[in-house]
């Protein structure tokens, strides 16, 4: 094996062994002796690259290493493990150093683990790291960060790297930290801005022709990885930050487990074309265990949402019967303009094959119901009746709707033609169409003195870390009814 000094160069690490030489803008970062590394991205730049190659430089020379990666999400923080697991059997020379590879870390032979773990305090909290990486920080709520921060004090030469496309407040600290890595870097904190054209691979005349047919605020926030204010956003950040909470999302395969429980829920569907996905989002009434028992008004919560690329109608139908009879869904508003007229029929017809109660309601996204829908969700956040999870696709795509008024005086909202997907954001809308924001049972009886372990939004809303619907309501939901536009019917 090349010798282990040489090797510490991350330039002859990549090259050696992984096989894959980094690029000016990567290696920059990588040969930085800040503390704090922060990198604000665009796409296409090559962050996973450099991120995987950070990862196994750090386990491969430093014996008995702890390498943690925290991402926004269960899904990416698998794929980023992936990632990494990929390059180390990939390379020649690193594949018999890999001892042990699960889903949620890798093993070395020298002893070094790295871990990839969500964003979620229990994982997070107790570790002590050798090098902290905190993939699409903008997503990641700041008290999962004061947890996260303290797992390099207790390791000499311990490093963090924070990165992330550009989303959030001023005030959020992936922002302020880039910001002060920019103006003032020095040996604590040192900070890069990379935009797409910064990658080798960018075709920069490809990249001119989106910028001429995309919005300013879009191509500045995607490509040039710039902040924008909120001009045009139909909701603000505000909206959307004080209404997401770190709970655990309830897997439609954990609530069949759980199927004894008659829960109560609505969904929306949202029918894909051949570069969106197939998406469905549900929304239930909480069962908080009486942490909100001085509310007035019952808060509801999005349990599950899913997204599939490459996934033909019939098979999503399938995932969609599972899904139903494991949640016990009440209603289901499938979208019937586009593509979506045969599928929703073919989903009542299979539906009441499968024997799965429910009623499916067709409906139709014109102007007028897109309009009626999202100011029910505007409504419901501001008022913290709606508890989103910390899901970075939903969350940019909120992010993404932009509104403008038509001649005929009504408002389209949409996200950008070619600016990105729209499909799980659709998806809530439609379940929400389908939910009757309605007044607390039984919120004047004050809890017991036990507590059950629980999160908070920023509107002080709280919900168990694993929260589940509650049982037998129909007093939450309505039907909404065909082409109405966003009139809905009482149950």
């Amino acid at each position: 094996m090349a010798d282990l000094d040489r090797l510490r160069d991350i330039d002859v690490f990549a090259r050696t062994l992984v096989g894959h030489a980094l690029w000016p803008h990567q290696l920059a970062v990588a040969r930085s002796a800040a503390r704090y590394r922060v990198i604000c991205a665009g796409r296409q730049v090559g962050k996973s690259r450099l991120l995987a190659v950070l990862s196994l430089h750090k386990a491969f020379t430093t014996a008995g290493a702890l390498v943690l990666i925290v991402s926004a999400g269960e899904v990416a923080a698998q794929r980023l493990l992936e990632d990494v697991a990929a390059l180390a059997q990939g390379a020649p020379l690193l594949k018999g150093s890999v001892l042990d590879e699960t889903k949620s870390q890798v093993t070395l032979s020298n002893g070094s683990i790295i871990m990839s773990v969500p964003a979620s305090q229990r994982q997070i909290r107790g570790w002590a790291v050798d090098l902290l990486i905190v993939d699409e920080a903008a997503f990641i709520d700041p008290d999962i960060w004061r947890a996260a921060e303290p797992a390099i004090i207790a390791r000499p030469g311990s490093r963090i790297l924070l990165c992330s496309t550009p989303w959030g407040a001023r005030d959020h600290f992936f922002r302020t930290l880039w910001q002060r890595g920019m103006d003032r870097p020095d040996e604590m904190t040192a900070a890069w801005h990379w935009p797409s054209n910064t990658s080798p691979l960018v075709d920069r005349k490809l990249l001119e022709e989106i910028r001429a047919r995309e919005t300013d605020t879009y191509f500045r926030r995607e490509y040039l990885a710039e902040w924008t204010d909120e001009s045009g956003a139909y909701f603000t950040d505000r909206e959307i930050d004080q209404a997401v909470a770190d709970f655990e999302l309830l897997t439609p395969e954990r609530a069949a487990q759980l199927s004894q429980r008659a829960y109560s829920v609505a969904a929306g569907v949202d029918w894909g074309m051949a570069r969106d996905a197939q998406a469905v989002a549900l929304v239930a009434p909480l069962e908080d265990e009486g942490l909100n028992w001085n509310r007035e008004e019952a808060v509801y919560f999005v349990p599950w949402l899913e997204a599939r690329y490459r996934c033909s109608y019939s098979d999503w139908i399938d995932r969609l019967i599972e899904v139903a009879g494991a949640f016990d869904v009440k209603v289901m508003a499938s979208e019937t303009n586009g593509v979506g007229a045969y599928p929703t029929e073919d989903l009542r017809r299979r539906l009441w094959e499968a024997g799965v109660l429910g009623h499916v309601a067709p409906v139709w996204s014109d102007v007028r119901r897109k309009q009626s829908g999202f100011g029910k969700v505007k409504t419901m956040l501001q008022r913290g009746q709606l508890v989103l999870p910390r899901h970075p696709e939903l969350l940019k795509q909120l992010r993404s709707l932009e509104f403008e008024q038509t001649p005929g005086g009504s408002m389209k909202i949409a996200v950008p033609e070619r600016a990105g997907h729209d499909d799980l954001a659709m998806a809530l809308m439609q379940a929400i169409s389908c939910i009757r924001p309605a007044r607390r049972w039984g919120h004047q009886i004050r809890p017991s003195s036990w507590t059950p372990e629980h999160v908070v939004t920023g509107l002080g809303v709280r919900l168990p870390r694993e929260p589940r619907p509650l049982v037998h309501d129909w007093s939450s939901f309505i039907r909404p009814q065909g082409q109405e536009n966003g009139v809905e019917a009482a149950w």
